[in-house]
């Protein structure tokens, strides 16, 4: 919620956000809330320290102040999320000993604090969304591992904490666990992690049965996370000097962060760090961008490199085999914490040492990538996964032979081949029940045979996803520097829906739009139309504060986006307009893009400079293909050029030269539908639609024609349109 840069320090115009102090008995009545609201019913007064509390919200030398931040797009502050922030402790932290029954200051590593230990920098103490009253990350980094154990608790793998790092919500199919009791928030932790990392909403639905591989849709919707804005206003920029010193590395920053473990200040008996080092006291948590394992417990260093073992073959395994694994190892990590109580400094040298462990571990893995990506078995996943990411639903089930040979095979590495006997599969059969087991793909049998077909491929899959990524980066990094061409579709809100919900004017004018010709003239992207919608729904508080999926529907929305037609009304059999009361999210966002005006921009790459912006659709270039002497042969003629800046004689020109035709430029339409003013048609030998549609994108790779190569043109896809007259075959013969 909070994750884009500025969302929690700063206004929309840069300026910084003012905080309004509270007096004391405004605190006395927060803190009441903390134990009340957040605290477990049965949490002890033996496990937290009374001190502790008392001067977390009420020590006279600090101050606590709220701050109301909108939500993103809002023009009020209604519904907005409050903040109670603590100023740091000045002097000297003070902690109580295990064996004295008196208060020391001390700046060592202590049994119990009695005081707040972040003395550099303010930190957040609670938020409230809406009616609901949340956790900060800053206050459950001090509460004891007994209370945390407590509280409404997801358990995730640690390799998923990274796209939750980067602002992601929590997808159902990365939850281990969910709590069977909860107030509508949770906090999240990564196994072999016992600090909490995230806080979040629960979204409706999700429960035990709803989680897992396979399940779809949002588990858990972010509140703040480590890494977001919050946590990066409140390191006063740690972390980006730690890079600096360390070389930018994540496994060189975790070692660091053991190395430098020692220093001034209360060091965090659960995480094993200095709190003021930027990491909530964890030195898991790694520069803002993912969650690591600790792997505190144990009673010798066996036990630790044990635990890290499961820890990599966790992440090789499906999502439920790692739950079984990490209840085990979680266990045990317990039972080892229990037994190892004879002092600080020995868990300290534990997590160093573990620590090390797996930063020669994460070296290890990517040496051994480098050195992998011309193996064979290597070939064969990439394959298999370039293949499953461009297969469509419609196009399953699917013979597992015809995905091999028409899908695998042509998705292989340039300049490769697969060579199934290399690998340890030795046939393919083997292979395809691996990625199923993974539960990437779904396997059916037929006549003995229990590969015969391939029945789904999970789109969503962690493995598909990266593949994805991987592909794109593969592309970017192929394209040459030239000039390219898109084509953005725009939205123009219609005045009836601006005055009916009464929608901000400099919003509807795009005042603030980021392309200086889109500025004041209403052309809105698809994002800029949903964020003015959002903020419609913030002011007027229709978000369902327990599942921000759902959405109410009041009156201004019903007659802007569900009101029928007069003409709906008469073709409609009961006659009369039906409202809904609840709508998702999706569903109202495709309805109101369905209501605006369509316009498009022609955006020439890079430097996003807006060539044509207009109402209406894209004007097409139209293909039309003659059949002539007994059908044998063919004409193509080409309309619409100069829409997108190209001289049609110069064209047929260099279209005459590239692909060896004949080629004239016809002014007048005779017998044939009549040419817009100051147009003309281009007309070429032969049948050239696959040829040219190349040309004129720019990507010699759609033909083998030697004449598509260093194309002059650009223009953008979409844009094309084919007319194929009577006896002019679909497909052309080769």
């Amino acid at each position: 919620m909070f994750h884009k840069e500025g969302s929690f320090h700063k206004k929309a115009h840069g300026k910084k956000l003012n905080d309004t102090p509270i007096n004391k008995s405004q605190r006395k009545k927060l803190r009441e809330s903390f134990l009340t609201s957040i605290l477990p019913a049965s949490t002890s007064v033996d496990q937290i320290s009374s001190d502790l509390v008392n001067h977390i919200f009420l020590d006279p030398n600090s101050d606590v102040s709220t701050r109301k931040i909108k939500l993103p797009g809002a023009t009020s502050k209604a519904g907005a999320t409050c903040f109670f922030i603590r100023s740091p402790t000045t002097g000297v932290v003070g902690v109580h000993s295990k064996n004295e029954n008196t208060t020391t200051a001390t700046t060592q590593t202590s049994r119990t604090l009695v005081s707040w230990p972040y003395t550099k920098y303010p930190q957040v103490l609670l938020l409230q969304v809406g009616q609901i009253l949340m956790p900060s990350l800053a206050l459950l980094s001090v509460l004891p591992k007994s209370v945390l154990d407590e509280l409404p608790t997801v358990m995730i793998p640690a390799s998923v904490s990274k796209f939750l790092c980067r602002g992601a919500d929590l997808m159902r199919s990365g939850m281990m666990s969910i709590p069977s009791k909860h107030d509508g928030w949770v906090v999240i932790r990564a196994v072999g992690n016992p600090q909490p990392f995230a806080v979040g909403f629960v979204t409706r639905g999700a429960d035990g049965t709803s989680i897992g591989p396979e399940k779809k849709g949002v588990g858990v919707q972010i509140v703040t996370c480590y890494g977001d804005d919050i946590y990066r206003s409140q390191t006063g920029g740690l972390i980006e000097s730690s890079l600096e010193k360390c070389g930018g590395s994540a496994a060189t920053v975790v070692k660091s962060s053991m190395d430098n473990c020692g220093g001034e200040g209360a060091r965090s008996e659960l995480g094993g760090d200095i709190f003021d080092h930027g990491n909530y006291g964890n030195v898991g948590f790694v520069q803002g961008k993912q969650v690591y394992n600790l792997c505190s417990g144990g009673s010798s260093s066996g036990d630790a490199s044990e635990v890290d073992d499961e820890q990599v073959d966790m992440e090789q395994r499906s999502i439920k085999d790692q739950q079984e694994e990490d209840e085990h190892g979680y266990e045990r990590g317990e039972q080892g914490q229990n037994d190892e109580q004879n002092t600080t400094m020995e868990m300290d040298d534990k997590l160093k040492e573990v620590a090390v462990v797996n930063t020669k571990e994460n070296e290890t893995e990517e040496t051994e990538q480098v050195e992998k990506n011309d193996d064979p078995e290597t070939i064969l996943l990439e394959a298999f996964q370039d293949a499953a990411i461009r297969i469509s639903k419609s196009q399953l089930p699917m013979l597992t032979s015809t995905f091999y040979t028409q899908h695998m095979l042509p998705a292989r590495r340039e300049g490769s081949s697969i060579d199934l006997k290399s690998t340890r599969y030795k046939k393919l059969g083997p292979f395809l029940m691996e990625q199923a087991e993974k539960g990437i793909i779904t396997l059916g049998a037929s006549n003995g045979d229990a590969v015969a077909f391939l029945k789904s491929i999970d789109g969503s899959h962690l493995d598909l996803r990266e593949a994805r990524r991987r592909k794109k980066d593969e592309i970017q990094s192929t394209q040459t520097g030239g000039k390219k061409t898109t084509l953005v579709n725009l939205y123009i809100i219609p005045h009836s829906i601006v005055a009916s919900m009464r929608l901000c004017e400099d919003d509807v004018k795009a005042i603030n739009a980021k392309s200086e010709e889109r500025r004041g003239t209403g052309y809105l992207t698809a994002s800029e139309c949903r964020d003015i919608l959002k903020q419609y729904l913030q002011e007027n508080e229709l978000v369902d504060e327990f599942d921000p999926e759902m959405v109410r529907v009041d009156g201004p929305l019903c007659d802007s986006l569900f009101r029928k037609t007069k003409r709906q009304l008469q073709n409609d059999e009961l006659g009369v307009n039906e409202y809904p009361e609840n709508v998702t999210r999706k569903e109202l966002n495709n309805r109101w893009l369905e209501k605006m005006d369509r316009a498009y921009a022609i955006v020439a790459l890079p430097g996003s400079h807006i060539i044509s912006m207009k109402r209406g659709d894209a004007p097409k270039i139209s293909f039309s293909v003659e059949a002539r002497q007994s059908k044998k042969k063919f004409i193509t003629r080409v309309r619409g050029l100069e829409e997108y800046g190209i001289n049609p004689a110069s064209f047929a020109h260099d279209v005459s030269k590239r692909f060896a035709c004949s080629a004239s430029i016809e002014e007048e339409a005779h017998g044939r539908e009549k040419l817009k003013k100051d147009h003309v048609e281009c007309v070429f030998q032969g049948h050239l639609v696959e040829e040219l549609q190349a040309l004129l994108l720019g990507d010699d790779k759609l033909n083998s024609h030697g004449g598509t190569k260093n194309s002059d043109y650009s223009l953008p896809k979409g844009i094309f349109e084919v007319k194929l007259k009577k006896g002019v075959p679909r497909t052309r013969k080769r």
